[in-house]
């Protein structure tokens, strides 16, 4: 991914922007994979407010998909300081998808989300919990950890260079099915049920039911290492992504 930046003078900043553009093999969604691989191009576009305040809009182009955009995410939040630690952000998404989009959470059209930060000098740790609602409801967890190394006393360079490993595990509810039979106790319409239709006996009375659950489960395991390029206003990050997914969705 690459990112762009742009702001007033750090003495009299009131906000900033930033251009983001990425490209990955594969989509996903907070431990969520497919079957089949959808590798994608997005490009985002984010406004920060000294306040706290923010907003972004990202879309989506999948290459082997028909439509040019597939899905265009639009959260805004507000992020404030807990300690001189920790730190917090609280955020609304929603989220819009081409028609025939066959990405894993084109069944959720909103999300809330709040995450904590805390770098307590040897990880920095992130926890965040979301709630999807739309055609689909689910809860997603996620616990994050990271530390940045920075390898300018080996690169010896101009640019800062370092590499920011992280280590993540996702747990989530998830649609199923249950289907169960019941036998039932004879009622006066099945008696003559039986007189009526010659051969049927008394046969046993059953009611067959299926309902749809929602169980929370470890969803995947992930590893990210990915190498930081710091060139100005620019940064690049070429990432590697290692995921153990626990149950692979169709």
């Amino acid at each position: 991914s690459a990112h762009a930046q742009t702001s007033k003078d750090s003495v009299t900043r009131k906000a900033s922007w930033n251009v983001a553009r990425e490209a990955a093999n594969n989509s996903s969604l907070y431990g969520g994979n497919t079957v089949k691989k959808f590798p994608y191009a997005a490009a985002t576009l984010t406004y920060a407010h000294v306040s706290g305040f923010w907003a972004s809009a990202t879309s989506y182009q999948l290459f082997e998909t028909e439509d040019y955009i597939d899905e265009t995410d639009v959260p805004v939040g507000f992020a404030f300081p807990i300690s001189k630690r920790m730190n917090a952000n609280l955020s609304y998404s929603h989220f819009f998808f081409s028609e025939n989009a066959p990405m894993v959470k084109s069944v959720t059209e909103n999300a809330v989300t709040a995450n904590t930060t805390l770098d307590w000098k040897y990880l920095y740790t992130s926890v965040s919990g979301s709630y999807f609602f739309g055609e689909s409801n689910d809860v997603i967890v996620q616990l994050e950890n990271s530390r940045y190394i920075g390898l300018n006393p080996i690169w010896k360079g101009k640019n800062p260079v370092g590499l920011d490993p992280k280590i993540g595990i996702t747990g989530g509810t998830q649609e199923f099915s249950e289907t169960y039979t019941v036998e039932r106790k004879p009622k006066l319409g099945d008696v003559f049920e039986d007189i009526l239709t010659p051969g049927k006996g008394n046969n046993p009375k059953t009611t067959t039911t299926t309902t749809f659950k929602h169980k929370f489960q470890v969803l995947s395991y992930d590893l990210y290492v990915p190498l930081v390029v710091m060139l100005g206003n620019f940064e690049l990050e070429p990432t590697y992504r290692y995921s153990v997914p626990v149950n692979t969705l169709e």
